[in-house]
């Protein structure tokens, strides 16, 4: 009997559609884009949402700007030491073999 529950079981699933934007947001997208403004679609949505909710414009101005500046620092972080590590290990091969060579050529 355990087998026919087992098997007489449904499962219900949930299909969820990739477009995050209606048509009238489409369009708003589309416009910004041509503005020049480069954003994800589901952020978009996002702000529009917030900005339907009659959340200020000024503060999600200001939360993007911090969200933008917290990522530029990790970002300019990441490349410093990046080009650290760069200019350390040839650097250092360079002044080396450099150093050395003028010291053999003072010794003869």
């Amino acid at each position: 009997m355990t087998q026919k529950l087992e098997r007489s079981a449904t499962l219900n699933f949930q299909l969820l559609s990739k477009n995050v934007l209606t048509a009238d947001e489409m369009e708003q997208y589309e416009l910004a884009q041509l503005a020049g403004v480069v954003m994800d679609p589901s952020v978009f949505k996002i702000i529009i949402d917030l900005l339907k909710m009659n959340v200020s414009p000024t503060a999600v101005l200001q939360m993007l700007k911090s969200m933008c500046v917290g990522s530029r620092k990790k970002v300019l972080q990441s490349e410093d030491l990046a080009l650290q590590q760069r200019h350390k290990q040839p650097s250092r091969g360079r002044i080396a073999s450099g150093s050395g060579s003028k010291r053999t050529e003072s010794r003869r």
